[in-house]
């Protein structure tokens, strides 16, 4: 049986609730079931709002901060926003990390053809200074960018990932028939 004024459920014989201590009355059979003579199992309390689904969720205490981010985007009025631009962030990193791919073989490629092009087969002064010229750095700076990318990709992939695992909850709590979005 299920309390009234919490939602907590109690057993059928119990007189009072365990969570909030209000007397619990049994619900009226309805007529098919009176004709029958058995009682119907009261129906799970309806929420009314959010903030009440929200009441299910784990402690914070026990969270990791990237399910905290991910359950605050998800409470907040807009929270179906920035999921989208979380979805556009995404994939604008894909489409970044392989410019940056092309433009590092790029560079790999002109970095070759100055070596080759020294006519030295052997590492000398010449080809140290290749080495050390413009390709080169450019090529350092395109793969620390290219890490900090993989590293942006991984972490806003997660968070979408975790908003994805918070709404099938709120979709199969929402299945249940015990939730009205006020």
């Amino acid at each position: 049986m299920y309390c009234s004024k919490c939602g907590a459920q109690n057993a059928d014989t119990d007189a009072f609730c365990g969570q909030c201590g209000a007397k619990l009355t049994a619900a009226a059979p309805n007529a098919s079931a009176a004709g029958a003579g058995e009682a119907l199992p009261n129906p799970p309390p309806v929420m009314d709002s959010r903030a009440e689904f929200a009441m299910l969720r784990p402690p914070e205490s026990e969270m990791r901060p990237l399910t905290k981010v991910a359950y605050d985007i998800h409470d907040s009025e807009q929270g179906a926003a920035v999921s989208g631009v979380l979805s556009v962030l995404f994939v604008g990193l894909c489409v970044g990390m392989i410019a940056n791919l092309l433009a590092i073989f790029d560079k790999m490629s002109k970095l070759t053809q100055s070596l080759r092009t020294s006519g030295e087969t052997f590492l000398s002064q010449n080809i140290y200074e290749q080495m050390g010229g413009n390709h080169t750095m450019g090529l350092m700076w395109l793969c620390l960018l290219f890490a900090l990318l993989v590293l942006l990709y991984i972490l806003v992939g997660k968070l979408k990932l975790r908003l994805k695992k918070i709404n099938r909850k709120e979709k199969r709590f929402k299945s249940k028939g015990i939730f009205i979005d006020i």
